[in-house]
């Protein structure tokens, strides 16, 4: 490491020093395994300006197979303090958070090796791969995360521009005021968008023009999404009401959140095993007349998508 008090360099070197020795535990064992079976790691310096340093250390090891895997870890340091930095340091807010599951989004539909369904779902939390340029930030993604092994790493670059943007699209505004916002019946983030409204109203709210629905029966018949706004589904009732009841929302209005994170703002909720879905967990609320449901992998995990419903 270069520059910064010799306290700070042996703060971060010790850190870097432990992923080495694992790295060299691993091979040691995986070579008593047998003697083809080994584990490397490299490390290079993608960034070092501006008090902040990035260091990528790239592993691959091979377990028998037709090929080995590779994954990436980073290391992002304030060399004023010597403390690394997370994803959720540079995307502070819920609206940068967006902006950056958005800007990620946009550069993996350029890219002609990215899954076509990792569009819309790739993996996105505080503790994702990245590093620093003069510009922007990096995001990372390892073989088989949003594109074939034989694509290896994936590496997108959102500006910080986009990043500490305005939000050019709906989201899940997680603050002081949601919880008024859902006992008034309006959706939080989704302006002049709230229960009771016609099919005609929320899409002159939203500016778009409805799309075919879909059907999902344990949510309540029918769905509709609105052009531009595919992360989000909205159900009006029976045939004759025509009046919003229920809104489904996906992880990209709320990223990077986890139920501890959503207590803190909202309050304890009810945690439980979803009854219908097998292996999803919720975590409830009710205020007023409005019911919202957080749903996530377990109970310590991402949320990957929010329910809102009032009848």
């Amino acid at each position: 490491m270069m520059g910064g008090e010799q306290k700070v360099k042996d703060k971060i070197n010790k850190t870097l020093k432990i992923h080495a020795v694992n790295a060299a535990k691993e091979n040691t064992y995986l070579q008593k395994q047998q003697d083809s079976f080994y584990w490397n790691t490299t490390a290079q310096t993608k960034y070092n300006q501006d008090n902040l340093l990035s260091i990528v250390y790239t592993d691959y090891y091979f377990r028998g197979g037709a090929h080995g895997y590779e994954q990436v870890t980073t290391y992002n340091y304030d060399l004023t303090t010597g403390t690394r930095l997370y994803l959720n340091q540079v995307v502070q807010t819920n609206k940068q958070a967006v902006n950056l599951a958005e800007g990620i989004e946009i550069a993996l539909k350029s890219n002609e090796n990215v899954f076509p369904e990792s569009f819309y779902n790739f993996p996105l939390s505080n503790i994702s791969s990245f590093y620093y340029q003069n510009t922007g930030i990096v995001m990372v993604f390892n073989p088989y995360e949003v594109g074939p092994y034989a694509s290896g790493f994936i590496e997108v670059k959102v500006p910080f521009s986009k990043i500490q943007s305005e939000v050019s699209r709906p989201f899940f505004d997680l603050n002081k005021d949601t919880i008024q916002e859902l006992k008034s019946g309006r959706i939080p983030g989704f302006e002049n968008i709230s229960f009771g409204q016609t099919k005609a109203e929320v899409s002159i709210a939203l500016k778009s023009s409805e799309s075919e629905p879909y059907y999902e029966p344990e949510m309540g018949g029918l769905f509709w999404i609105f052009e531009g706004v595919e992360y989000a589904s909205f159900n009006f009732g029976e045939e004759d009401s025509d009046r919003l009841n229920h809104v489904y929302l996906s992880w990209k209005t709320l990223p990077m959140k986890t139920f501890s994170d959503i207590e803190k703002i909202l309050g304890k909720g009810k945690k439980s095993e979803n009854a219908i879905i097998q292996g999803e967990y919720l975590l409830s609320y009710r205020f007023g007349d409005t019911r919202v449901h957080f749903a996530s992998d377990s109970t310590e995990g991402l949320i990957h998508g929010i329910t809102i419903s009032q009848y």
